[in-house]
């Protein structure tokens, strides 16, 4: 499961960027719908550096640093169990959008393409949306396990 998540998000974030470098130039804005003009559009920008722009400075460490989170994942996903699903879809989401992001876009275009803009948020492209809901879904786990973990010892105190 883990692969078919991180191949459909790479394979989402790859075909929309490159729908806005076939359709967009850098710096273009396209309001998609009126209603929405104050609120959200598509922007074309590119960065080098991390999630929404930051760190501009250091983005071939970002490289590096992604390959080793993907053999970390690959790694930890042979660990997991089958019942474990949340867990890899969330891990799958984080794989495909740094592979996206930090590898592809890195390597053959020297920088990322954005192109999601939430006014009064930096602009963003699908493998940074991945990367954060996998994140998301994580603490979400993470935080379910600490309260099952709780409800465990104060049940087992009440003996």
């Amino acid at each position: 499961m883990l692969y078919v998540v991180a191949l459909i998000a790479v394979i989402l974030d790859q075909y929309t960027k490159l729908l806005v470098r076939q359709n967009m130039f850098i710096g273009q804005t396209i309001v998609v719908h009126p209603a929405l003009r104050n609120i959200f559009d598509l922007t074309y920008t590119t960065n080098t550096g991390v999630a929404f722009g930051m760190f501009q400075e250091i983005g071939s460490v970002v490289t590096v640093l992604a390959i080793l989170v993907v053999a970390i994942i690959i790694y930890y996903n042979n660990q997991l169990s089958e019942r474990d699903v949340w867990l890899r879809l969330a891990l799958g989401m984080q794989m495909g959008g740094a592979i996206g992001n930090n590898l592809i876009d890195r390597l053959f275009l020297g920088s990322v393409v954005d192109f999601l803009h939430i006014h009064y948020w930096p602009i963003f492209n699908i493998a940074d949306s991945c990367i954060t809901v996998g994140v998301i879904i994580m603490v979400i786990l993470m935080i379910k396990e600490i309260r099952q973990e709780k409800l465990v010892q104060q049940l087992g105190s009440n003996d």
